[in-house]
């Protein structure tokens, strides 16, 4: 039962790591388009359907390295968090919001959802991938379920925090300094190659 904790709460904190800038912009959809939160949470959960297969396609092909170099995987959301920390301290950048808003039409506002997924989500698939490569076969049906159910846990937050803008802004403000300490911590649990091995398989 430890084992299996460690793992939903390291599949919770790679999530929130890599998914910070997905959820201000889920925030930002759901006000422009707060008519239509039905749509909106349908292509935000499609683009991450799509996302996680591509990260377990991607996971499996760890099935073809030894076991004993695994754990170096690690260093992969290691270094993502370090880029993430450095990049605290560069000059602000224009905000690139404006550019992904659609039409009003149903459709439109879905694919572009599904779009915005997908074209931030690289950062996600690298992480997830590297941890579904490390993990056994049991531990994969752990992971994800958490995964998605921390999708249904942001559509959720994200929502809330359209009326709640007061927690909308403090996210904005202080979610990106706790970002690269914590892909880092996740990249150390790969490295260290402890719980995601301990489910007996």
């Amino acid at each position: 039962m430890n084992e299996i904790l460690i793992v939903v709460g390291v599949t919770a904190s790679a999530f929130i790591g890599t998914n910070m800038d997905n959820f201000l912009l889920l925030v930002t959809m759901y006000s422009r388009y707060f008519r239509h939160p039905g749509t909106v949470a349908a292509g935000y959960f499609t683009g991450m359907v799509l996302i996680a297969a591509i990260t377990i396609a991607i996971g499996k092909l760890g099935d073809f390295i030894p076991v004993k170099y695994l754990g170096l995987l690690g260093i992969i959301p290691m270094m993502m968090g370090v880029i993430a920390f450095w990049k605290l301290f560069r000059r602000p950048q224009a905000d690139e919001l404006d550019g992904t808003f659609a039409g009003n039409s149903g459709l439109a506002i879905f694919s572009a959802l599904v779009t915005i997924q997908l074209s931030n989500g690289t950062d996600t698939i690298i992480t997830f991938s590297t941890l579904y490569a490390d993990s056994s076969n049991p531990t994969d049906f752990i992971v994800a379920p958490a995964f998605f159910a921390m999708v249904g846990v942001f559509a959720w937050a994200a929502y809330y925090s359209v009326r709640h803008p007061g927690i909308g802004r403090f996210l904005a403000r202080y979610g990106k300094y706790v970002t690269p300490f914590i892909l880092i911590l996740v990249g150390f649990y790969i490295f260290t190659d402890t719980a995601s091995d301990l489910v007996p398989g």
